[in-house]
């Protein structure tokens, strides 16, 4: 494929499509091609099931005629495991049979028969905002529930073998956090800054420490878990940002059912206390979120350093990017939705935000709009 990167749009170039079974591909109707990547995540006959994968693929390799492979995965455990069990077209058993020391590792191997779907079908098409995703496919699901119903530390491994033949595919991080590691630092600098911590008001220095402390775990945890560094990166401004100034805001602007329930009660004083009464209980933590960044951001943030020349983003559109990073943040920790999977890799030509018109993995669709830097822009 030659694909001249000068004659593309500045953002909005491919869709990334991503299946939980079979092989996945990327697809853009702009330049009309697609390629093979890696492990596939999704199945066209299956948009609007809300079972998990491993439950689908069951019921979908009963049909007739149905094309299928089989892909086998390295599975490690540091703890000693006996047994195997094979159940409808998945196979787990031992593969390391060698004398360990308790606590180290040992490998098994994940065996998974899968329904193919072919060329013809195209599931991205249905894919949608509230379609099914966890961020992994069967192999993930059938390993993070033998760790949760026997209780120990089972780690999805690389592909070892697909259709019986040897075929070594690592899923490990491809990418480093070249921010973190080029160049120089001097520790002779340190000092100057010493000096300004000793200076910061008492008051503050809990919650210094504390952001300080999370912002060192997301540096950590940046390449192997990108994820949980994002967590860790939202959390420390949370933390500094609690007495950020921010607008007036009236119930209107927060529940508007609630604020036209409210008008029904005729008096003026005691419709004004109920309302602050509701007003004070929230923290608007969001939104000070947004506007300590806003506020903290200066303008050497836009002109320093080589900024991409595609998927750039502008002063203008960061307000309301950081809200949809505070509000993703809030979905992961309380229901459990994942990260989207543009923030696991940094995007294409050094964007700092992906390129793509829309984005499918499975039945679940992004459109540009609901995009998120990853954490390196972050």
């Amino acid at each position: 494929m030659n694909l001249d990167v000068n004659a593309l749009p500045e953002r909005g170039f491919v869709a990334l499509c991503i299946w939980p079974t079979g092989l996945p591909f990327a697809k853009s109707e702009n330049v009309g091609w697609d390629f093979t990547m890696e492990k596939s995540k999704g199945r066209a006959d299956m948009i609007d099931d809300k079972r998990m994968y491993f439950i689908r693929n069951i019921e979908a390799l009963k049909k007739e005629n149905v094309q299928s492979h089989v892909t086998e995965y390295e599975v490690t455990v540091n703890a000693y495991i006996v047994g195997e069990f094979t159940y409808g077209p998945y196979h787990f058993t031992i593969w390391e049979f060698s004398l360990k020391q308790e606590g180290e590792e040992r490998k098994l191997c994940l065996q998974v028969r899968e329904k193919a779907f072919s060329k013809d079908e195209q599931p991205w098409r249905s894919a949608k905002r509230t379609g099914f995703y966890h961020g992994g496919g069967i192999a993930d699901e059938l390993v993070a529930l033998a760790s949760l119903f026997l209780r120990r530390r089972f780690t999805l491994g690389p592909i070892v073998r697909m259709d019986d033949r040897p075929k070594l595919l690592s899923m490990g991080k491809g990418w480093i956090d070249k921010a973190v590691v080029a160049g120089q630092s001097n520790l002779g600098e340190l000092p100057e800054w010493l000096k300004l911590v000793e200076g910061l008001d008492s008051n503050y220095h809990q919650r210094f420490i504390l952001a300080v402390r999370l912002y060192h775990r997301a540096l950590q945890l940046i390449e192997e878990q990108p994820d949980i560094a994002y967590l860790n990166l939202v959390s420390a401004i949370e933390v500094l940002c609690q007495d950020t100034k921010i607008e007036e805001i009236k119930l209107s602007d927060l529940d508007k059912e609630l604020a036209k329930l409210l008008d029904s009660v005729r008096k003026r004083d005691l419709r004004d206390k109920i309302e602050q009464a509701i007003l004070r209980r929230e923290q608007f933590i969001g939104r000070r979120f947004v506007a300590f960044l806003l506020d903290h951001i200066e303008e050497s943030f836009w002109t320093e350093g080589k900024r991409p020349k595609y998927g750039q983003i502008k002063p203008e559109e960061l307000p309301d990017l950081l809200r949809r990073i505070y509000e993703q943040r809030s979905r992961t920790l309380h229901t459990g939705e994942p990260f989207p999977p543009a923030v696991f890799s940094p995007p294409i030509m050094g964007a700092e935000i992906d390129l793509g018109l829309a984005m499918v993995v499975g039945d679940r669709r992004w459109e540009a709009k609901d995009y998120i830097t990853p954490s390196l822009f972050f």
